[in-house]
């Protein structure tokens, strides 16, 4: 039995009552009266009211120990926001240590990779990019003499070719026809497509907006290398 069954039980008996005469006023069938009784049937709490008040117990059992529940859950807390820790600025002589640390695996690694420069139009190196020495060549060219090339505007966008795209430049003394080329006049590194002229003249070509063309004696241009690998710029 249980906590509830006996008490009705009890009632019913005090009552005077049959279980078929208490379920005919509750509006249950005898065998549910009988169930609820011996324990092997769970009511609700609705249920479990409307039989002791028929009985006429003015203090029911408190029923929540017999009408089916489902466990307690517990709230989980709020999770506390997350903080990115901020780190230290790294002192002088940490620096130093990482760039001695740098500098030491590159020359482990000498004959794999090469930190080729990044230039601009005035020949000073902005920054450096890994790239693998494959046969002691880089695309062709000689590690030490390959360099990057920053371009500064879109003077070469009809080329596909827009500003703060890198290119890789090997070396190459003489003008290739129908190359991409970098070149230096008057002082200033420049790129332009390469078509070359009777005469010792060279078409120096680029796509703006619109196409131009520019004819010049090739001893007034430094040829400085043939650009070999567009990278582009995000």
């Amino acid at each position: 039995m249980s906590r509830l069954g006996d008490t009705i039980r009890a009632a019913r008996l005090k009552a005077g009552m049959t279980p078929k005469a208490l379920g005919k006023k509750c509006g249950m069938a005898e065998s549910f009266i009988n169930e609820v009784e011996s324990g092997r049937k769970i009511v609700s709490d609705d249920q479990a009211q409307r039989i002791l008040k028929v009985l006429g117990v003015k203090n029911p059992v408190s029923t929540e120990l017999e009408v089916a529940q489902e466990a307690p859950v517990e709230l989980r807390p709020r999770p506390r926001p997350y903080v990115l820790p901020v780190q230290p600025k790294p002192t002088k002589e940490e620096v130093q240590e990482t760039q001695a640390a740098t500098d030491a695996w590159l020359d482990a690694l000498g004959g794999v990779v090469k930190r080729v420069p990044i230039v601009g139009p005035d020949g000073v190196v902005i920054d450096h990019r890994l790239l693998p020495i494959i046969s002691g060549k880089i695309e062709g060219g000689h590690p030490d003499k390959v360099v990057y090339f920053r371009q500064e505007d879109d003077s070469m966008r009809g080329f596909r070719i827009y500003a703060g795209d890198l290119l890789l430049t090997v070396p190459s003394p003489t003008p290739v026809d129908d190359a991409i080329m970098l070149l230096q006049i008057d002082g200033v590194r420049l790129v332009r497509k390469i078509k070359k002229q009777d005469g010792g003249r060279l078409l120096l070509q680029s796509y703006n907006y619109e196409y131009e063309g520019k004819v010049v004696d090739l001893k007034t241009v430094l040829i400085l290398g043939r650009c070999v690998r567009l990278e582009k710029s995000l």
